[in-house]
Formats: C-alpha cells, structure tokens, sequence
C-alpha cells in the first residue's frame, strides 16, 4: 500500500520529459554512501537521477527525491533522467511479521507460546492486551528494519526499545527469522542477535527519566507501522499511546538508507510527565565515550564484547548538543542525555560490528575503526551537503 502511495505523488507531481540538473556541493571529504535530497522539479518526469552515466533510484520522500550515491568533495552535477535505473539487491527493509490463526500451549508464566499459526507480512499491528514477552505471537517480538549493513528491531512490548542484529552478508535477513522460536540467537548463518538489551534503552532507545535514571517506557497500547520500504530509505512507524494506563503518548518513527548503519529517530510526544531520554546499554567492562563537542552535533558511544559472541560491538547515539539539558549521565546501567523538550526529539543511533560484512563487503575491525566511524559520521552531519536551487 504504502508504495503506491509514493507512486501516485511521484505521478502527480512529476510530468513532462525535460531533464534538469542540480549542482550538490559536498564540503568534503569524499562519501561513498552520500543521502542526497533533491527539490522536485516541476516539469520533468522522475525515476531516476545520474551521476555522471550512472543511474541511482530515487525516492520520493518529505516532498523531495532522495537517492544515495557516491559522491566527491566540492562540487557535483547531478540530472534528473525519465528512465528507471537497474534494477539491483534489495537494500533496505521494514519488517512487520504477525503469527495469524495460532493458540497459547502452556502457562504465560512457565514458558507458554502461541503455537499453530502462520506467519504473515503486515503494515500496522497493535499488540493485544493480552500480548505477554516471548510470547511468539510476533516474529523476532517486534518490528525490525535493516540496511545492506545492519539490522534493528524493537520490541513491541512494555520494553519499547532498540536491539542490534548483526549480518555477516548484505542480503535482507527479517522476513525469514523468529517464526514462533529464537532462530536467531548468534551465531547463525547470516550473523544474528549479537546484543544485550536487558532493562536499559538498549542502542538508542527511547525512554523517560524517572528517579533519575534512564528507564523503558513500560506499559502502553503499542503499535508497529511499515510507513516506508525504500527503495532507499526504509521507515518503522511506533506508537505507544495511554502510557502506564494514563494519557501520555510517545509517538517515534525510525529510517535507516541504503549503505548506512544510522537510524534516524523522531520522537513526538504529548502529556508525557517525564523528560525525554535516550542512551546505550552499558555493560560490564564496556568503554564508553562522549568527546568534547566540536559542533552542533555530538555523540556518546561504547564498545566491548557482547554475551552472545566475543567479537567486540561498537554502539553509538549521535544528538545536538542544544537539544539536550547537559552532560551524559551514566547510571550504572545506560549512558543516555535528556532531551529539553517534552514534547519533541531528534536524533541518529548506530552500532557497528567487528564480523559485520566479512561475507560481502568488510566492514570495521577494531575499536580504532569504530572511533574514526564515530568522528567521520559527526562530522558529516555537522557539515551538510548543499544543494544549488
């Protein structure tokens, strides 16, 4: 449903056969997965755009064309072309996998299950009242989105928070996995659930400070939504509404583009009586750190071996240091900011593995890897790409 919809706006808003070009200036240095959002233009009919003889996709999204492409330092020509480009991999997907037609075996409280059912696609789910954790009703217990990098699920549950999956390939890993059992616990074929969430806020999770620490949102009338399938970015939609049997909403969406491992987080929030948060696990021997600023955007990360696998994980939150109150607070179990607003919030996370790729194209390798990761992506948001009108 959801592409049709994009469909039909590229439809009516692009006509004609004229191509045109825009000039994207980038302040350097050199990207190889650079997100490009372009004005519409008025008289020409989109489906791609080129770089040079190369032809990218493109996606209509916040009333722009976004592609992704390599892109050097300084200045690049960029046409809009009335041809599709190649088809090519899949390479970023929201996944909503709900077990249908399925009956509860056992106590909910000594490892029962909903067993019998099959497993089907969905765009917009809400979790029953009766819905109860790990209790296989929905695949991987949440909705799940990925990158030809990495792949994030969140718990659709009084948890409400964010889990890292890594892959050693490319190739789209959530339809297939969580189907009424853990299949996906590391190792496995494609990589797995390298990470520990426990009570915290798990990679960029979004929470409320209560008491002063970092806590789930808890109880919620929780739905998942597929607002986007790419195919450059992919968009999960989470809405926890009546929070702990009261008023309060929490309403977040979460995008991840082809070539990136950041998810963009948006959170608005309405009658929500605790400030806004958001941090990392922090486990035993992780190392943590928060840099002294050096622009509008900043970070806090860690780093350290996971329970599942010794191969070390790097995990960060990058934020605006005028959105949040004041330094990271560590609270003996997340690193987390709080946001100033109580009503809005914006802000990246990431995670990067050490085996992430190993069967494709490698990724980082070491902590010195994930360091100049964290300096090189706040350094791009921190210096925009400009595009000529």
């Amino acid at each position: 449903m959801m592409r049709l919809i994009f469909a039909a706006a590229i439809a009516l808003i692009a006509t004609g056969a004229n191509a045109q070009s825009l000039t994207v200036h980038n302040p350097g240095p050199d990207r190889d997965n650079a997100v490009i959002d372009l004005p519409v233009p008025m008289d020409a009919r989109v489906q791609s755009v080129k770089i040079g003889s190369t032809a990218y996709p493109v996606q209509y999204l916040n009333a722009k064309f976004r592609l992704v492409a390599p892109l050097k330092a300084g200045d690049t020509i960029v046409t809009f072309s009335p041809d599709a480009a190649p088809v090519g991999p899949l390479r970023v997907l929201v996944t909503l996998n709900i077990q249908d037609g399925g009956h509860l075996e056992g106590d909910p409280k000594n490892g029962g299950a909903i067993t019998g059912g099959a497993f089907h696609l969905r765009d917009q789910f809400t979790s029953p009242p009766d819905h109860f954790i790990h209790d296989g009703l929905i695949a991987f217990e949440g909705i799940g989105w990925e990158s030809d990098k990495v792949a994030y699920r969140l718990y659709l549950d009084e948890r409400n928070v964010t889990d890292i999956f890594g892959k050693y390939g490319t190739g789209m890993i959530f339809p297939t996995v969580g189907h009424g059992f853990d299949d996906y616990q590391y190792p496995v074929a494609w990589g797995g659930d390298i990470f520990k969430v426990g009570a915290s806020l798990g990679v960029g999770g979004i929470g409320l400070l209560r008491d002063g620490k970092a806590t789930q949102v808890g109880p919620s009338t929780i739905t998942g939504k597929v607002i986007a399938n790419g195919p450059v970015t992919a968009i999960a939609g989470v809405d926890a509404d009546a929070i702990g049997g009261g008023k309060g909403n929490i309403h977040a969406t979460y995008a991840i583009t082809a070539g990136s491992a950041i998810t963009e987080v948006k959170v608005k929030a309405d009658q929500v009586t605790e400030p806004l948060v958001t941090g990392l696990t922090v486990h035993p021997g992780d190392q943590t750190f928060a840099p002294q600023t050096k622009g509008e955007w900043t970070y806090i990360a860690a780093w350290g071996p996971q329970e599942h696998g010794p191969d070390p994980v790097g995990w960060a939150v990058f934020y605006r240091t005028g959105d949040v109150t004041g330094a990271p607070v560590n609270d003996g179990q997340t690193l987390f900011v709080s946001f100033k607003s109580a009503t809005d919030a914006d802000y990246r996370f990431g995670a990067r593995w050490t085996q992430e790729g190993k069967a494709a194209v490698p990724g980082i390798r070491d902590l010195d890897g994930f360091k100049a990761w964290l300096e090189r992506t706040a350094e791009d948001l921190n210096h925009p790409l400009v595009v000529d009108h």
